[in-house]
């Protein structure tokens, strides 16, 4: 049975939530860098290596582009200004309502239909569900101060419901990186806002085309990936993909580049080469630092009955820690990462057997997969998160 790595199948909750990257193409790209996971590859390269003064640039590009937290709808809505109490301290439904409107016309830039009202009378509030079909806007009302404290919005969005100025930027930020795409994309919208945790709205939209994904929170780029021409890239960097394989799997012979992919994240910029049989290498695109590599070749999982697979499950959550934490110090130092592995917690993931996490407050986390000799076919130092 194919084992592969699902452990991110959490979906990143934030810019590429909700399901974030809602395009099947860009759930591979984070899969591949966040998993180091071969086949789910979606990461991306840029131009020429010597193009990447360009990724400095980019933010002063979406600094120009990009709505900021205090422009817009994009704030933070607290309802505030919609407030009308009665001289006992309660709210008027009606203004209660007023409000949830507005809130979610804000977030959504839309409205949807009412679905129910319901007076929560042990927490003092009043939620407002509208509904859309498959989209949904949950927000919740004080009773005594008529302000909103809770909200919840899932929706895909139209083109035309996009800012222009949102998908203006989003095409300067790709283009920075050599994307040369129509960027045809879907949208979604997605907001989890509590007043008891939250200083104020976090709205995270996200732009999703077959080859390129744009994640915004509060209209400015957060998130952003694309497909890059390998023919554009310099061979220097393929090499130094080929040698990295080679250190994990000293079997390797050399691979033919298959694609390429880059994503930008606040200063990470990272560069994912996809190589035949399944194998990836992601690097910093800056200083070539390698943070994760990934050779199917390694992986030792065969199709099998329940109980081969379930046999096969309890041998590789008997792996021992000190095997796996030899390997992992063994790849670290092999690839310079400079990691003093002792002082990390180490955690198997016990509902999918053969994968591990080395986590340390503060730091990246470090995501395994190893087979039941405790071989590691692949890692990752998530520098995304």
């Amino acid at each position: 049975m194919d084992n592969k790595p699902k452990w991110y199948e959490q979906a990143g909750r934030g810019p590429f939530e909700k399901n974030g990257f809602t395009a099947e193409h860009a759930e591979n790209v984070i899969r591949t860098i966040r998993e180091g996971q071969p086949q789910a590859a979606r990461e991306r390269v840029r131009r020429r290596y010597a193009g990447v003064a360009a990724a400095a640039c980019i933010a002063l590009t979406i600094a120009g582009l990009g709505w900021t937290v205090g422009d817009g709808p994009f704030s933070g809505y607290r309802g505030t200004d919609n407030v009308s109490s009665t001289a006992s301290g309660v709210v008027k439904e009606a203004d209660m309502r007023n409000t949830a409107d507005k809130a979610m016309r804000d977030m959504l830039g839309t409205s949807f239909p009412l679905e129910y009202a319901d007076h929560l009378s042990k927490k003092k509030q009043m939620l407002y569900s509208y509904r859309s079909g498959y989209n949904t806007a949950k927000i919740w009302i004080s009773t005594e101060t008529g302000e909103m404290v809770q909200a919840q919005v899932n929706s895909s969005l139209k083109p035309g419901e996009i800012d222009k100025k949102l998908s203006d930027g989003a095409r300067v930020a790709l283009a920075s990186l050599g994307y040369k795409g129509s960027f045809a994309y879907s949208a979604s919208r997605y907001v989890d806002y509590d007043a008891a945790r939250d200083k104020s709205v976090a709205i995270h939209t996200t732009l999703s085309a077959k080859d390129a994904t744009v994640g915004l929170i509060n209209g400015k780029i957060a998130e952003f990936s694309c497909e890059i021409d390998v023919g554009t890239l310099d061979p220097e960097v393929v090499e130094a993909g080929i040698k990295a394989l080679q250190i994990m799997n000293k079997n390797s012979k050399n691979p033919s580049l298959t694609g390429a992919s880059l994503v930008v994240k606040g200063t990470e910029d990272l560069l994912t080469l996809r190589f035949s049989g399944e194998a990836s290498v992601t690097m910093d695109n800056r200083v070539r630092v390698i943070y994760g590599a990934s050779d199917h070749a390694l992986f030792d999982g065969k199709a099998g009955s329940a109980s081969v697979q379930a046999e096969r499950d309890k041998q590789l959550l008997a792996v021992s820690e000190q095997k796996l934490r030899l390997e992992v110090e063994t790849l670290a130092s092999a690839y310079d990462l400079n990691l003093a592995l002792e002082d990390y917690q180490f955690k198997k993931n016990p509902k999918a057997p053969g994968i591990a996490t080395f986590t340390k407050p503060g730091v990246p986390a470090i995501t395994i997969s190893y087979n039941i000799s405790g071989e590691i076919w692949s890692f990752l130092v998530d520098t995304l998160k």
